[in-house]
């Protein structure tokens, strides 16, 4: 009795032994069907990668690096202390941080209140184009700065214009380390986009303005 209980008892391990490895087998197969049809399209790659990057804010990637999930070409972190488009638009004295940069004068037009949009009460300041070599966001013979792309909102529904600003003064102000994002990069970014509608952060990866502005995000510490 107890010699056929232990060969039931072997029978019962091998075949729980087999079905483990058969699960295991089938899920590494799925996992290797799901990465190699994922890395055809960019919104999948974007949302694996970006997994470890929301999990702890702060670490910087280059768009690349981002893409590949490596923290650096040498494995060390990279850290970003990036602010968010509210932030500079609000905290205008901060600028002096971000050198060769001013966000101008705020005069409120006659009879509004301070809590209305300040797109139009802005004057002055480092103009848009002068920087990102562009004319994308000015009206005629109107040619709005920084700071009022940061204030658009019905004119730039995915903001964009407004979080490649932030970009590039959280560049110039050190926030972010030149060799994840420096200002060069972010303008190339910007430019990219503009002229084709999409941006190449590695081969093969189209990013539309959704993917952009998400990977400017990962730069923020909060």
């Amino acid at each position: 009795m107890n010699i056929k209980k232990h060969q039931s008892d072997n029978m019962e391990d091998n075949k729980l032994s087999e079905d483990l490895e058969n699960k295991t087998s089938s899920i590494d197969s799925s996992r290797r069907r799901f990465t190699k049809s994922g890395l055809t399209a960019s919104g999948v790659i974007l949302t694996l990668a970006s997994r470890p990057v929301l999990a702890n804010l702060g670490v910087c990637k280059s768009p690349s690096g981002f893409l590949s999930g490596n923290v650096s070409a040498q494995g060390d972190p990279l850290y970003c202390d990036g602010r968010s488009p509210e932030y500079w638009m609000n905290n205008p004295k901060s600028w002096t941080a971000a050198a060769g940069y001013e966000p101008g004068e705020y005069r409120p037009p006659t009879g509004s209140s301070q809590n209305v949009n300040r797109l139009n009460g802005w004057v002055g300041g480092t103009k848009f184009s002068e920087v990102f070599g562009s004319s994308h966001y000015d009206t005629g013979s109107v040619e709005y700065s920084l700071m009022q792309v940061l204030w658009m909102q019905d004119q730039d529904p995915y903001q964009i214009g407004g979080h490649c600003v932030a970009a590039v003064l959280n560049a110039a102000a050190g926030f972010t380390p030149p060799s994840a994002l420096d200002e060069a990069s972010v303008i190339n970014m910007f430019m990219e986009w503009e002229t084709t509608g999409i941006f190449h952060p590695t081969a093969g990866v189209d990013w539309g303005p959704t993917e952009i502005v998400y990977y400017i995000q990962s730069t923020f510490s909060g």
